[in-house]
């Protein structure tokens, strides 16, 4: 392989390592004209049996921790609360694809060995040896192989409290997280695609952002 060749190798690889722990999330959100108001709220999900898991109390601490952050204080209970965020998170089975990747290689140049004859003032000489030339790579199979790939996401409804039990709570903000890639546990990536959620929120409302957060997860 030629110095040039190496090098592009080593770039590629570079490339793709960089890139290989970055989740990927796209967040949409629409909100009321009056959305900056803020005021006590409490982050619940609109399952009893979700609400008392150990689970959700991590989620929801992290959740706690963002709303903070925009200047929300954390109520204790519902009916000291001014803001309800109603929040659901999840994942899907995965859908799986086959993947064909070609195979790169040698198909001529390099070193040969020769041998014959050749005609030199009428006479026939013997010659053999070695001979070099450019090695030429290029397409020399395919490998193939089954990838898994899950959509991941998050949704968070903030609500006002004295209008939670109507027919027509009054939303402040509407807000969808979604990302798809080969992991297929929550915990791994919530706390990145939470960031993502909240990068320079609440963003433009009806508008679609996408944001990529490091992530150390080995998932």
């Amino acid at each position: 392989m030629s110095m040039i060749k190496v090098i592009l190798f080593l770039l590629m690889v570079s490339i793709f390592s960089g890139c290989a722990n970055k989740i990927r999330t796209t967040t949409t959100t629409f909100y009321a004209p009056e959305h900056q108001q803020r005021g006590a709220i409490i982050v619940i999900s609109l399952d009893e049996q979700t609400n008392r898991s150990l689970a959700f109390k991590h989620y929801q601490a992290r959740f706690n921790e963002k709303l903070k952050a925009q200047g929300y204080t954390i109520a204790p209970s519902i009916e000291a609360s001014d803001y309800i965020a109603l929040v659901s998170y999840g994942i899907d089975h995965g859908k799986s694809s086959l993947v064909s990747t070609p195979v790169i290689g040698q198909i001529g140049g390099g070193t040969e060995y020769r041998s014959g004859t050749i005609n030199i003032d009428g006479k026939k000489t013997a010659y053999s040896g070695f001979y070099y030339s450019m090695p030429i790579y290029g397409v020399v199979g395919s490998s193939t192989r089954t990838i898994t790939t899950y959509t991941r996401a998050i949704a968070m409804d903030i609500v006002k409290t004295d209008s939670f039990k109507s027919k027509d709570p009054v939303k402040m903000y509407e807000i969808r997280a979604k990302s798809v890639g080969n992991c297929a546990v929550m915990l791994e990536v919530f706390d990145e695609m939470l960031e993502a959620m909240f990068t320079d929120f609440p963003n433009e409302s009806g508008k679609a952002i996408t944001v990529s957060v490091e992530s150390d997860s080995e998932c």
